[in-house]
């Protein structure tokens, strides 16, 4: 008799009521997320990291972290990141709709900052003025004479192959210590060579 009591008093009615509201208001929760509309915290949250981003790569150039090449790289995808936002700003759109375009942003900053925090960029120009430097040591002997043309042909192929070698490592990605080292020990290598023929 006193649990028909408890169960007909106020406490499991209320306790009911309490679990019905949750349900619903988790229910309210749910169906907003998935629903299409604006999302003004994304588009500025958005178009302020875009900001920044333009900044920092902007930096990068004028400093020399980056090459011209590397900005004008980073400057189009960024453009074809404004171009999705663009998409998404223009229409109601849900939450997961967003979600590519923020990944995208996300991993891109982290790849100016990769790009940016790797100080080889001044080795490189450094090889780089080095090969050109042998290159007209080279051309120097075969033309007054001091090279014999076997020997400059055999020097021109090592640098060229040294060459070949460097643009294709720098292609994509940061020049390594390791990559450096090597390819600054064989330019060293051949520069001797050269300095016993000359």
């Amino acid at each position: 008799m006193k649990a028909i009591d408890f169960l007909q008093g106020g406490f499991f009615k209320k306790k009911i009521l309490l679990i019905a509201i949750v349900l619903g208001m988790m229910t309210v929760l749910v169906q907003c997320a998935s629903v299409s509309q604006r999302w003004p915290e994304n588009e500025r949250r958005t178009e302020d990291r875009m900001f920044l981003l333009q900044q920092e790569i902007g930096n990068g150039l004028g400093s020399g972290e980056l090459t011209p090449k590397e900005a004008q790289n980073f400057v189009a995808k960024l453009d074809n990141l404004r171009r999705d936002y663009t998409v998404l700003r223009e229409r109601t759109t849900t939450q997961e709709e967003w979600v590519p375009l923020l990944t995208k942003l996300e991993d891109m900053e982290k790849e100016v900052k990769v790009v940016r925090a790797y100080p080889s960029r001044i080795d490189e120009t450094r090889l780089e003025d080095r090969m050109i430097v042998l290159q007209r040591r080279i051309d120097d002997g075969i033309l007054i004479g001091r090279l014999p043309r076997v020997q400059g042909r055999e020097f021109q192929l090592r640098l060229d192959d040294i060459r070949r070698e460097f643009l294709q490592r720098i292609k994509d990605r940061p020049f390594t210590t390791e990559e450096k080292g090597e390819t600054s020990s064989r330019l060293d290598l051949l520069e001797s060579d050269i300095n016993r023929v000359l």
